[in-house]
């Protein structure tokens, strides 16, 4: 009973967001939707979640993904800020480059999603991936430094490690 009440409660709130707003409408529609499938699902959904990972690796999987997006949330307004700031200035200090970070990932999905961090958030731009040496190459437009621990600290080294729980 309980995976079927986690399940409906799941799909539930996914249709919400697909949906884009709450009325009485899509609460029915969705509340019969939903029950149909957490009825015909939830026991399979479960079994391939433990059979794949155990129940516990499954949730802290879950936290995970919960905080990549919050610190990605975070990083996207504090670029905002910033490149706003910028654009704003009379006289720019901003100081545009090209640079080059090695990264520690191994799984073969996650320098893409770390790529796509990277580029989602204001004023930075992944060019290139170098599969072999694990390099990407990453136009950001205000480097303040020309350390690379530095610079790998400042754009990716806290995406990188809850990436790397993710996918490891």
């Amino acid at each position: 009973m309980k995976k079927k009440l986690l399940t409906f409660l799941l799909t539930l709130a996914l249709w919400f967001v697909f949906a884009g707003r709450v009325n009485i409408q899509v609460f029915l529609l969705g509340t019969i939707i939903c029950s149909f499938i957490s009825l015909m699902f939830a026991d399979h959904v479960f079994r391939l979640v433990q059979k794949k990972y155990g129940t516990k690796e499954f949730f802290l999987k879950i936290y995970y993904i919960f905080l990549v997006i919050s610190a990605f949330i975070y990083d996207v307004f504090l670029s905002a800020v910033r490149v706003s700031r910028h654009a704003f200035e009379i006289k720019p200090s901003f100081s545009p480059r090209v640079v080059s970070i090695k990264t520690s990932l191994e799984n073969i999905n996650s320098p893409a999603i770390l790529a796509n961090f990277i580029t989602l958030t204001q004023g930075t731009l992944a060019m290139d991936f170098d599969l072999l040496n694990k390099n990407y190459l990453i136009h950001w437009i205000d480097v303040h430094s020309d350390d690379e621990a530095e610079v790998k600290k400042a754009l990716i080294s806290k995406h990188e490690n809850l990436i790397a729980k993710i996918f490891d």
